[in-house]
């Protein structure tokens, strides 16, 4: 007898826990964003608007304290900051979430550094606080390390983690923070 009453009670549990985290499956992903020339527009309108209103500044030098990520509402951010507002202006013009993701990785000064990537049906293009230019990933000089995924993250390796992390050569993924790179620059 106490043997299906366990039995009962870890299906009963289990089937508690299916329903509680169950989300719905699309069937089909989400259509690629055509990049009309209007798009870009947008696209070149934003990454300039933010690069131009926003002060540059360390988390350390405005909050005394590293890795604080939110809107720059004081005028003032750093690169993970102007990502966060350009994704947030992208949005508000009808731009899905899906086809905005932060991505985490370091110039070619090995600085740590957080862009927006936007994916298109043309391919994806990064919105950088460094440049004016929207480029294709490859042509940033910077080598990506994580990427923002639904609500995880997505190392090089593909490790998912709810924070974002680094994978580093013999070594295990850790958090940007832990992971002993440079200050970002933006």
């Amino acid at each position: 007898m106490m043997s299906i009453s366990r039995g009962f009670a870890g299906g009963l549990v289990l089937t508690l826990a299916t329903a509680i985290y169950a989300v719905p499956v699309s069937a089909k992903p989400p259509a690629p964003v055509n990049l009309t020339p209007e798009r870009m527009s947008e696209l070149r309108q934003i990454n300039s608007h933010v690069n131009g209103t926003i002060v540059e500044v360390s988390d350390m030098d405005q909050y005394g304290r590293e890795d604080v990520w939110t809107l720059p509402t004081s005028g003032r951010g750093d690169c993970e900051d102007f990502a966060l507002l350009k994704r947030k202006l992208l949005l508000q013009r009808g731009w899905p979430a899906s086809a905005l993701s932060i991505s985490l990785g370091t110039t070619s000064s090995g600085e740590a550094h957080a862009v927006l990537v936007v994916a298109t049906a043309s391919g994806e293009y990064v919105l950088d606080n460094l440049t004016s230019s929207i480029l294709p990933p490859a042509r940033t000089g910077h080598t990506f390390l994580s990427r923002q995924s639904g609500r995880g993250w997505v190392s090089a390796s593909g490790a998912r983690t709810r924070e974002p992390t680094v994978d580093l050569p013999v070594a295990r993924s850790l958090p940007v923070a832990q992971a002993g790179l440079r200050r970002p620059r933006g």
